[in-house]
């Protein structure tokens, strides 16, 4: 059961970062607050009576006063000192969250047969593999697999688009590759995105932009239409097998159903008589 929790809890705190938005200027944001708020100060001393401050040349050792009694103390291997969260914070955090600036020096790795480090996540697969992590915790390794059509990107720890990754070879990823648009001597460069519908599944298609393909999908009984470049009821693309057609038929005669339905029901509360009670 204890297993059970900490995987979970690792995998939600992936979870949850993968959903933030980071803008890439961040990290620079990030690197001038560690210089800012962690000064260098002779170990050992506590200024207050509950704190903590890096020790200087390394980045996953700190001193903790509790009570005013100083203890260095040293982060897992994978994870380093973060200066920047508050006493009641867990200050020890990944790599992608606390850059290692001056203070350069790290612990020995301590590998096991699945993990580079005691804790971190760590991509699996080669260029053309891209979705794949490990999550390691404790020296044992968790493997999970980003989203179709998403890979995992090793410097930020999250899931993103193939082609914003710099270790992924996105066309060979997603099996394809983004057909080369003229440029008009008159209107210069072609404007905007190209959509492409995939050859061998008429509800997956494909974004390009600047030349490198995304993949998106069409849901429920909907399909891609090249036409309007938008989803529509798959009865309406020829590309799309027989029982999907069949069963987009099925979908719109039941919404048909159910708002003739909902007309009636309205038309008889509007012609149904309110009854008045009175009394004497």
């Amino acid at each position: 059961m204890e297993r059970t929790f900490v995987i979970l809890t690792c995998f939600c705190a992936f979870v949850y970062t993968q959903t933030q938005y980071q803008p890439f200027g961040q990290t620079n944001r990030f690197q001038n607050q560690y210089q800012e708020q962690a000064p260098v100060r002779p170990t050992g001393q506590c200024r207050e009576l509950n704190e903590r401050y890096p020790v200087s040349g390394s980045c996953d050792r700190y001193i903790e006063c509790i009570n005013g009694t100083a203890e260095e103390k040293l982060c897992p291997d994978g994870l380093r000192y973060n200066p920047n969260v508050n006493f009641d914070v867990y200050p020890c955090q990944y790599p992608n969250e606390v850059p290692c600036l001056e203070r350069s020096s790290l612990q020995p790795p301590q590998p096991t047969e699945l993990c580079p480090h005691q804790f971190g996540y760590f991509k699996l697969g080669d260029a053309r593999n891209c979705s794949g992590f490990r999550n390691c915790v404790n020296g044992v390794g968790y493997d999970f697999v980003c989203p179709d059509g998403l890979a995992f990107n090793s410097e930020t720890y999250r899931c993103e688009w193939p082609d914003e990754v710099a270790d992924c070879d996105a066309e060979a990823f997603l099996g394809f590759r983004c057909p080369e648009v003229p440029i008009s001597r008159e209107l210069g460069p072609p404007a905007g995105y190209r959509y492409y519908r995939s050859d061998n599944n008429c509800q997956k298609y494909f974004l390009c932009i600047d030349g490198h393909p995304r993949v998106l999908y069409c849901g429920g009984e909907s399909a891609f239409d090249d036409l309007t470049s938008t989803c529509v009821s798959a009865d309406e693309v020829g590309a799309c097998p027989a029982e999907l057609r069949a069963a987009a038929v099925r979908a719109k005669d039941d919404a048909k159903q159910l708002l003739a339905k909902e007309v009636e029901f309205n038309a008889y509360q509007l012609t149904r008589k309110p009854s008045l009670s009175y009394r004497n």
